[in-house]
């Protein structure tokens, strides 16, 4: 099946004469043999270093398919080389050393939430497969703090071999601790959420801020021991914001641990591991929005209170080398994270959805970044509902939260592989 697309570039009134009132629209299908008809990409991606891809819900089957699109163009005419889920950043890097040896299945399941284990995504996986015997791989990566999936049973050991020629007795403390908090783990949210917020949580989070301190207190010179010592350092990093997210007294505070963890994470990607390649990062619209704590929340949809999430931190730190992407729905099923189908109800009038909306397209992709505000272009710079993983309607300001928007006009669930 082909499923074409809408691109909206809106540009000030001094660039498009009066019958094109400021937009410039292209259709292109989504599935194609070549990569021509994405070539609109370049002139408003080229300069960038980071692309936030993101979702308003995990569950679409058609937003996995235009972004594994969209992730091989930038792979293959971009030079975009890593590829960042929000998914834990340990089990993702250890998926990513075993890509070249292992199924492509298996790296998908090692690194990505179980929310992306869908025959929509698994393409990309192996497609990312094939790329590792190439001059250009494409390397895998996470961003999240939150241990979710089976990948992490020998972490353990490695934070231990990190320093054992260091220090052979710490190394086996290290490998205890990192024991108990799987141990720990394994009993279900709510027995951790008590551990972490008592005394023996509490100790526990000390102790990995010393493995930390320990870590960067040791000279370090160029070679392997050195990369091993920085992601275990930065594996212990996060596992402290997720025992801070954990033991949160507040809902805010419980949002903003996690979010600022993945920011450091993903900060420590592009800045420590691959400094000088350029970036993807797959997550939920929420967690990648600039200025997500301007929102007026919902006050029965959670998280109930407004919160800086990771896009905040990306963008002040990366500017103009940022271009994020919201992605939006129309109308039609998705599946949420129980795997219960709902339904993605007509939006209303004046909204975000139904403004973008063209009976004659199956998508639109909107460039927000070079909309001059003006005239028919007003609506970027004002208060406009978008919907919350398809159902709850959030108000907000389209230019102060993304680079651009995609909407595609009717969807699908995701099909699971299992």
């Amino acid at each position: 099946m082909r499923y074409l697309i809408i691109l909206v570039v809106l540009f000030g009134l001094t660039s498009c004469n009066q019958n094109q009132e400021n937009q410039l629209v292209h259709t292109l299908p989504i599935e194609n043999d070549t990569n021509d008809d994405l070539a609109f990409l370049k002139p408003i991606l080229a300069d960038k270093r980071i692309v936030l891809l993101g979702e308003n819900t995990h569950g679409i089957r058609e937003y996995n398919l235009l972004k594994d699109r969209i992730i091989r163009y930038l792979h293959q005419e971009l030079g975009f080389t890593v590829l960042v889920f929000e998914s834990d950043f340990y089990q993702c890097h250890r998926a990513n050393e075993r890509a070249a040896q292992l199924p492509a299945s298996t790296t998908l399941y090692g690194c990505a939430f179980g929310t992306w284990h869908t025959t929509g995504v698994l393409p990309l996986f192996e497609y990312l497969s094939k790329t590792q015997s190439t001059q250009a791989p494409l390397k895998l990566a996470g961003m999240d703090v939150q241990p979710i999936g089976s990948n992490k049973k020998d972490r353990p050991s490695f934070l231990s071999e990190s320093i054992t020629a260091l220090d052979p007795v710490y190394a086996q403390e290290i490998r205890g601790l990192d024991s108990t908090f799987l141990a720990v783990y394994a009993e279900g949210s709510k027995a951790r959420r008590a551990y972490f917020r008592s005394d023996q949580g509490k100790e526990m989070l000390a102790d990995y801020e010393q493995f930390i301190d320990y870590l960067g207190s040791q000279p370090m010179q160029e070679g392997p021991s050195l990369s091993k010592m920085l992601v275990a350092q930065q594996t212990a990093r996060s596992l402290v914001w997720y025992i801070r997210q954990q033991s949160a007294p507040t809902t805010k505070e419980y949002v903003e641990n996690r979010d600022q963890g993945m920011a450091e994470n993903l900060r420590f990607i592009a800045d420590v591991m691959y400094p000088d390649e350029k970036i993807i990062v797959w997550g939920h619209n929420f967690h990648i929005r600039h200025d997500n704590i301007s929102i007026p929340p919902d006050s029965v949809m959670f998280p109930n209170v407004a919160a800086h999430t990771m896009g905040y931190w990306a963008r002040s730190w990366y500017q103009s080398e940022l271009y994020t992407v919201g992605f939006y729905a129309y109308e039609g099923t998705s599946m949420d994270n129980g795997g219960n189908i709902f339904t993605i109800s007509q939006p209303s009038s004046g909204s975000l959805e139904s403004l973008l909306y063209d009976p004659g397209a199956e998508a639109v992709f909107a460039d927000l970044s070079q909309a001059s505000g003006n005239g028919t272009t007003a609506w970027v710079n004002a208060p406009i509902t978008g919907r919350y993983n398809g159902e709850t309607p959030l108000s907000l300001i389209p230019k102060d939260q993304y680079d651009g928007i995609v909407l595609i006009n009717s969807v699908t669930p995701r099909e699971m592989l299992y």
